[in-house]
């Protein structure tokens, strides 16, 4: 059976570049739908299903359960742009402290200033969902001192802004 995408559609509707990539990179890493879904902590026939086409943009959190279990950022994984290279990062968990309040108050201020560099207009629960999204990936951990985790931010913000575009785009289609 080939590519589900290919059934019944015509020249204008191929496969979306994400699923090429999702495949691809499953193939590097050796892993089949079910593997990766399981890896990624997600119901097992997940990535079956979004390659079967039937998920046509997948929410940010499960493209980046899928983007971690691959050792990529959820940016690399849904472009337009060249195959994804390995970066994963790491998200230990910490208990809040000032330091944190401090961080989540510099990555509101971050999104908000992105957000207007761009035109992006974000509804109250996407923004309360990239400010989630990029906390837990900012969170310092015993080898990544609080200071040099701040120093990624802004490209954690543009990366998931581009994100967000992109699936915007593909929603209006």
């Amino acid at each position: 059976m080939g590519k589900p995408y290919d059934m019944g559609m015509n020249k204008k509707e191929q496969e979306p570049k994400w699923v090429e990539k999702l495949r691809s990179s499953m193939k590097a890493k050796d892993l089949n739908p079910r593997s990766l879904s399981l890896k990624a902590g997600l119901n097992p026939t997940a990535v079956r299903d979004m390659l079967e086409g039937r998920v046509k943009f997948p929410r940010y959190d499960t493209v980046e359960s899928l983007a971690g279990a691959l050792d990529l950022t959820p940016a690399q994984l849904m472009s337009n742009g060249p195959a994804p290279t390995s970066q994963k990062t790491n998200s230990a968990a910490l208990p809040l402290d000032n330091e944190d309040l401090n961080l989540l108050t510099e990555i509101i201020t971050r999104l908000q200033e992105t957000a207007e560099e761009y035109r992006h207009a974000l509804d109250p629960k996407d923004f309360a969902a990239m400010v989630t999204t990029i906390y837990r990936q900012m969170k310092p951990n015993e080898t990544q001192p609080k200071k040099s985790a701040r120093a990624s931010l802004t490209p954690k913000i543009k990366s998931l802004m581009d994100y967000e575009r992109l699936r915007k785009q593909v929603g209006q289609k």
